[in-house]
């Protein structure tokens, strides 16, 4: 897995658990940098600092939702190509709708596996 050794990837979600949860399945992939941030505002003060690979958030934070950060990584000249994972308890409701107009990558069902999340993962960033 050494194309996911070099990956750079930030985990957004407001419930450390989860961010943890994300990151040791992350990290037992190959994956050397996961990165956490607890709300889509401090997300994005991450994402003007360093690029990463891909984004895995939550959909529903406080504040900056995770369809808030969406728009704001695909309304970015520089962002918009990196892609969007989002976890959800959701399987159908008009924030899953808009989130697929806007082009997210793939979903995840919370709570989250760890095994369909590492298959997420390699399909949306294409290495086998």
């Amino acid at each position: 897995m050494a194309d996911l050794k070099s990956k750079k990837v930030l985990v957004v979600d407001d419930q450390k658990s989860m961010r943890g949860l994300v990151r040791f399945a992350l990290i037992q992939m190959g994956m050397e940098t996961v990165d956490g941030a607890e709300s889509g505002e401090e997300a994005i003060k991450k994402l003007s600092t360093t690029r990463y690979d891909l984004i895995i958030t939550d959909l529903h934070m406080e504040g900056i939702s995770g369809l808030g950060l969406l728009k704001a990584v695909r309304s970015h000249p520089v962002l918009r190509g990196t892609p969007v994972i989002m976890a959800t308890s959701e399987t159908s409701s008009d924030t899953v709708r808009q989130a697929k107009s806007l082009n997210v990558d793939a979903f995840i069902l919370k709570p989250v596996d760890a095994n369909a999340l590492q298959q997420r993962v390699k399909a949306v960033l294409k290495v086998a």
